[in-house]
């Protein structure tokens, strides 16, 4: 009994075969139209051809079944245990918050974030763009609502100690001081 119904699924995997990870996405590129190329990729999971490695920002990812096993230590996710990480994972789960959310949503992992840090980080963000200002504030009525427009990947832009910000996702290092020229 063949897993394939068709000869066009038989030769669409022959072509997925090539790649290291699979996403339905990655197969328009050999001609199949989008609702068949999700089609293909559930159905190969389920005969146990794909093993899904990762779901990240609602995006699954699958490779081949017998290299899932080195596929699964590669992919083995690093958590950035301070305060600026779990901060920065909550900005990426939510879409529009404000320091408040923030600091509810990241105290875990014995990491106490309180309103003023969690305050002062968004502003930070702001200066170098991360966020942007969705409704601002007023004295003692609301607090700023934000959004972030710049993710970056997983791991958290942190403050150093020449005034800046720096992503370690992309390398990119934004200066606060104006006398400071990178």
């Amino acid at each position: 009994m063949t897993v394939f119904r068709s000869d066009m699924e038989a030769s669409v995997w022959r072509a997925a075969k090539g790649l290291t990870r699979i996403h339905w996405s990655d197969l328009l590129a050999f001609g199949v139209v989008r609702s068949t190329a999700k089609t293909f990729v559930a159905r190969w999971e389920k005969a146990g051809l794909l093993t899904l490695i990762e779901t990240d920002d609602s995006r699954k990812v699958y490779v081949h079944a017998d290299m899932a096993g080195e596929a699964m230590a590669a992919v083995e996710p690093s958590y950035d245990d301070s305060a600026e990480g779990n901060m920065w994972r909550s900005m990426r789960g939510l879409r529009e918050f404000s320091a408040t959310d923030i600091a509810a949503h990241s105290n875990a992992g014995g990491v106490e974030v309180t309103v003023a840090k969690a305050r002062a980080y968004c502003r930070l963000l702001v200066q170098s763009q991360h966020l942007t200002v969705r409704q601002s504030a007023i004295r003692g009525k609301r607090e700023p609502r934000f959004k972030l427009v710049n993710n970056t990947g997983p791991v958290a832009p942190k403050p150093r100690s020449v005034k800046g910000v720096f992503d370690a996702n992309t390398a990119d290092f934004v200066s606060l001081d104006k006398e400071v020229l990178l």
